[in-house]
């Protein structure tokens, strides 16, 4: 068995290949005395890390996967210190589904399809095989990894919760005639806009300020804007879980843009690209609407890194 210096451990530690530790001066001891070296197993949780809704080497969100969730005491401090857009821990596991809790930097998320779509990849389970994910409070997911996507949707689809509410002044943009801004209650619910410009779309600015005030006025966690194109649906989203600021790739938002869309007639695969105009910052999703009145929200799943969670 191999024994070699550990980046993610203190100089004074090495893991065996085993992934087992021994203090050094145990290692120095034994070395002298030709004595077994009896290796402390470690009590760090272990971690996975990586990306979201990518597209190929371009933009996606971090994501980070801690396998023994329930051995962290404080969650929600150790997701504002890793600075991640979602932090996921898992809270049980068993044959029939996997318990999550998931955090922003700034708060606990009552679902996220982000790290529901990545726990499958950072804890193994096989390609084809359909999995129960939830997050308590929420409905369950079923989520399946194929080959170049994981897809999740929900266990029961039912007719969307619509609340239709005036445009806001802020919110400088044409929508496409017949349509109003409503909110879609959800486990995180939004306020979404269908524009009838992409340009325009593209060209907009918005302040965290305005999006945490619109959160506070309809009991929201964030703010839509989407329009569609010859190729693709085009999304902008803000949200509270990044303090106002816009994200890369929200799973639950796009969910929510498949389920209106569904709403309205829509039926098929369409590609989303969401986020700023900057490329590089931008995720690829993917939405599956079928006849039966299933929406499904696919993305890939890359792994980065995994090891160890120094607490």
């Amino acid at each position: 068995m191999a024994l070699a210096p550990s980046p993610r451990l203190g100089q004074d530690e090495f893991v065996l290949t085993s992934r087992r530790t021994c203090d050094l001066s145990e290692f120095n001891r034994c070395w002298r005395t030709r004595e077994p070296m009896v290796p402390v197993v470690s009590n760090r949780p272990e971690a996975w890390l990586g990306r979201v809704f990518a597209d190929g080497n371009r933009g996606g969100n971090h994501t980070v996967v801690v396998a023994d969730g329930g051995t962290v005491a404080g969650p929600a401090a150790e997701a504002a210190r890793l600075g991640v857009p979602d932090t996921a821990y898992v809270i049980s596991r068993d044959s029939e589904e996997i318990v999550l809790r998931t955090f922003s930097p700034v708060e606990e998320l009552a679902q996220c399809l982000q790290t529901s779509l990545a726990v499958l990849t950072a804890l193994d389970v096989p390609v084809g095989a359909p999995q129960r994910v939830r997050h308590a409070g929420a409905q369950p997911l079923v989520v399946v990894r194929e080959p170049d996507l994981t897809w999740a949707h929900e266990t029961s689809p039912a007719a969307p919760d619509l609340e239709a509410v005036a445009k806001p002044s802020c919110l400088p943009v044409d929508l496409v005639p017949g349509t109003a801004p409503v909110v879609l209650r959800q486990a995180r619910s939004r306020l979404h806009l269908r524009c009838a410009d992409v340009d325009q779309l593209e060209r907009l600015e918005l302040a965290s300020s305005d999006v945490l005030d619109l959160c506070a006025q309809f009991q929201i966690a964030g703010v839509v804007l989407w329009a569609s194109s010859s190729s693709e649906e085009r999304v902008r989203v803000f949200t509270s879980s990044l303090s106002g600021a816009e994200d890369s790739a929200t799973g639950g938002a796009v969910l929510g843009v498949g389920i209106l869309a569904l709403d309205a007639g829509t039926r098929g695969d369409l590609s989303v690209r969401q986020g700023p105009p900057d490329p590089d910052r931008q995720g690829l999703l993917w939405l599956r609407l079928r006849d039966d009145g299933c929406v499904l929200l696919g993305g890939a799943v890359q792994s980065l890194m995994s090891g160890e969670l120094l607490l």
